[in-house]
């Protein structure tokens, strides 16, 4: 819950920071600023190599070694690698996202470095609620300043320095709380690194191909100005899916601490179930509601965000698909098997680079979307099939039907309410808090186990939850 609701701070400070640029700054410029952190995204790959996941990873499991100080003093020589070659190569990074901004890039990777190591060793250290809490730190940070150099005049430069300050802030208040072994790291500690990390490099660029590889492909076939409106959507989509990703988050630690112990496979079949059980909690509804309303939401940002109506939908039923993909993909990391992991995400980075180009080639930005939808579909079923090797997968299919029942009435609440009371802002505004309230409402009648669930964890009693 800590993770979840440091997720959903996190995105309302985006939220409210995105607005401001995109009504500042306007389409094309916000463009700019968009494929400039695309390009940092793919940059940031190369800075890892899976080494935050093989950290996490060592980390979290009962053993000893000092994988902290092996894991920082790889992490600061793979830096010093990229940022000589991004110099190197400056001509062509600046020529491509549209402004002269590789030194830039240099700071603003140096910054995701650190912030996204300390998190990962946090982690590892089952410390999920700390490093949750940076994410929110770290955009509640950036957007104060980003809205306020905006509004100042200092326009994208403003931007681009508020997110580096951002990072700044929130890798050293998280620097604070990790725990580092007294002992030196050993060749041993940097062998496992390695071992992992050999085969969860290809996992960070799968999770790029899919947050950000058809923003690449955009980029060359369509204008900044529609990158803008498809960025727009993405962001809204991915809104929906963070209570997924909060779920992996922290159970992979707790997956990983029973695996190297030789605990039963039930306990962990049993944390997947719940995973499964709960990852389209918001996203099911979400997507309803996203065809309901999503052409209002969008007018927040501006006119002409209303375009992207059809794109929202589409990369919402894309975050869904690959919400459950990743429930299935942490828990063979966890189980210690990243080579099968590696075969998923090697299958998934093809089939989505290629479909991006060919389709964004033919139909733009309604074809990137569709291959990002795809690529997620065979992604999803492939890390069933594989989870499925090496245990016992459980499909919760009951819950999964009673979270679209209820969003199937939910839907038909709102959508008579807009009929007869109207769609302008603030009306959908309020139609949004009276679908979430029937949604959870219905699902807390027709679920058990999601009553068991929101009574377990709430500090008080309710008993509308156990009237006995």
């Amino acid at each position: 819950m800590v993770n979840f609701f440091s997720q959903l701070a996190m995105s309302l400070s985006g939220f409210i920071a995105t607005i401001v640029l995109t009504r500042t700054l306007g389409q094309s410029q916000y463009g700019t600023y968009v494929v400039v952190l695309s390009v940092l995204s793919w940059v940031l790959i190369g800075g890892q190599l899976g080494l935050p996941q093989a950290v996490r990873k060592r980390v979290s499991e009962a053993d000893d070694g000092n994988y902290i100080v092996s894991g920082a003093a790889v992490q600061f020589a793979l830096y010093g690698v990229v940022a000589i070659c991004l110099w190197i190569a400056r001509p062509y990074f600046n020529d491509f996202m549209g402004i002269e901004a590789t030194w830039i890039l240099i700071a603003m990777l140096a910054g995701q470095l650190a912030l996204g190591f300390v998190q990962m060793v946090l982690d590892g250290q089952h410390l999920v609620h700390v490093s949750s809490i940076l994410s929110p730190i770290e955009w509640t940070s950036r957007s104060i300043v980003q809205i306020a150099l905006v509004l100042s005049g200092f326009s994208i430069i403003g931007a681009f320095a508020g997110y580096i300050l951002g990072t700044v802030v929130a890798a050293a208040i998280g620097a604070y709380f990790i725990t580092i072994p007294n002992e030196l790291p050993s060749r041993r500690d940097f062998y496992r690194l390695k071992s992992y990390a050999q085969f969860s490099w290809l996992g960070s660029i799968k999770g790029r191909t899919f947050l950000s590889m058809d923003t690449i492909i955009l980029a060359v076939f369509v204008s900044h100005s529609l990158i803008a409106v498809y960025e727009i959507a993405w962001n809204l989509a991915s809104l929906l899916a963070i209570f997924g990703s909060s779920i992996s988050k922290t159970l992979f630690p707790e997956m990983s601490k029973l695996s190297s112990e030789g605990e039963s496979a039930d306990q962990i079949s049993g944390l997947l179930r719940v995973s499964l059980a709960y990852s389209g909690l918001f996203i099911i509804p979400g997507l309803t509601g996203a065809a309901l309303v999503g052409d209002i939401v969008l007018t927040i940002y501006g006119s002409g965000f209303e375009m992207g109506y059809y794109i929202l939908l589409v990369l919402t039923f894309a975050r869904l698909l690959y919400g459950y993909m990743g429930q299935f993909l942490s828990t063979i990391d966890a189980l210690d098997y990243p080579d099968l992991t590696f075969s998923v995400n090697a299958i998934f980075v093809a089939v989505n680079l290629s479909l991006n180009i060919l389709l964004t080639w033919q139909f733009g930005w309604y074809g990137a979307a569709a291959a990002t939808t795809l690529s997620a579909g065979i992604g999803l079923l492939l890390g069933y099939h594989y989870a499925n090797r090496v245990i016992d997968v459980i499909l919760p299919v009951n819950e999964i039907a009673k979270q679209c029942l209820s969003a199937g009435i939910m839907a038909t609440v709102v959508l008579v309410a807009r009929v007869m009371v109207g769609d302008s802002l603030p009306v959908i505004g309020v139609l949004v808090i009276v679908g979430a309230t029937v949604y959870f409402s219905v699902l807390l009648v027709l679920s058990q186990e999601f009553r068991t669930t929101v009574e377990d964890n709430l500090p008080f009693r309710l008993p509308v939850l156990s009237p006995e």
